[in-house]
């Protein structure tokens, strides 16, 4: 049994900190390396990127558990220089203002490559960050929102950016692509996959996405240790709030990514593995309902 936390409240550090402590917190060790990857695939704010503040609430999350370092890393798009995008959403300084030992990009570290046995999806495989394998503990800091082309970005998704940028050439865009696009995300998290995610639905796009879109603002963080549960709550929040036919009206377990990955044995497999706890979620009965 995987548990969901769900926070609502006006402070996003103390949303940050109830949602964690609800899906049981982050058990890292004393003394760990704790790599946090908060979502700058390019230079638009949230729910473009991830909302600072909550950088800023997983960052103190990790300190309580004295970790021996804390890195804040990430890769934008191809054609964006990772550090200007960090540092025009105010990640870079939010990072810096909270004492972390280093901040770094995917842009130009050495990489090795990898050919996860069960990634069809990627024949030739794909390049990753050799810092990775060096890394104790690993929080991705997703947004939840929708995708032109993925349908939905989230925990999944947020592994996308730990490859090459001739890998990235190799994802499929435009219509019709779902499929593809969802079993290549899905099988990117068969290596250095995150210990545990904190989603940022603060602000969503529910149409369109990853950088504009139809906007709410649930005001949320979600928190889970397990990808599919993450991504399976953030379906059922998105579709009470209203989101495209192909999340409103199909079952969250049908979606490209979610059955890839269960196939891949990446995270829970079904609705009775998933316990939802909120704070301030008055439509917590609703999301649960949608987990279905």
């Amino acid at each position: 049994m995987v548990t969901v936390g769900l926070s609502r409240n006006k402070d996003t550090l103390e949303s940050v900190r109830t949602a964690v402590e609800l899906a049981g917190g982050l058990r890292i060790k004393e003394g760990a390396t704790v790599l946090i990857r908060p979502n700058a695939n390019t230079a638009d704010s949230a729910p473009g990127s991830t909302n600072p503040e909550v950088l800023r609430g997983a960052i103190r999350e990790v300190k309580r558990y004295n970790p021996g370092k804390i890195i804040v890393a990430e890769k934008s798009m191809t054609t964006l220089n990772t550090e200007k995008v960090l540092k025009k959403l105010g990640l870079w300084q939010v990072a810096e203002a909270e004492g972390i030992d280093e901040i770094l990009t995917f842009d130009h570290l050495k990489r090795e490559h990898v050919e996860p046995r069960q990634a069809y999806s990627w024949p030739m495989g794909f390049d990753v960050p050799e810092f990775l394998a060096s890394m104790d503990y690993t929080i991705a800091l997703p947004v939840i929102k929708t995708h032109w082309t993925a349908i939905f970005t989230m925990g999944l998704k947020s592994q996308i950016s730990i490859t090459a940028d001739r890998d990235r050439r190799q994802l499929p865009h435009g219509q019709g692509m779902d499929v593809l696009f969802g079993n290549m995300i899905a099988e990117s998290n068969l290596v250095y996959k995150p210990d545990f995610y904190i989603s940022d639905a603060t602000k969503c796009f529910v149409t369109e996405g990853p950088n504009i879109g139809t906007l709410r603002e649930p005001g949320i963080v979600l928190a889970s240790p397990d990808v599919i549960a993450n991504d399976i709550a953030g379906l059922a929040l998105l579709k009470t709030l209203g989101t495209v036919p192909k999340i409103q009206k199909n079952s969250v377990w049908d979606q490209p990514q979610i059955k890839r990955a269960v196939e891949l044995g990446l995270g829970v497999r079904s609705k009775e593995e998933i316990t939802v706890r909120g704070s301030g979620i008055e439509e917590i009965n609703e999301i649960i309902t949608n987990l279905a």
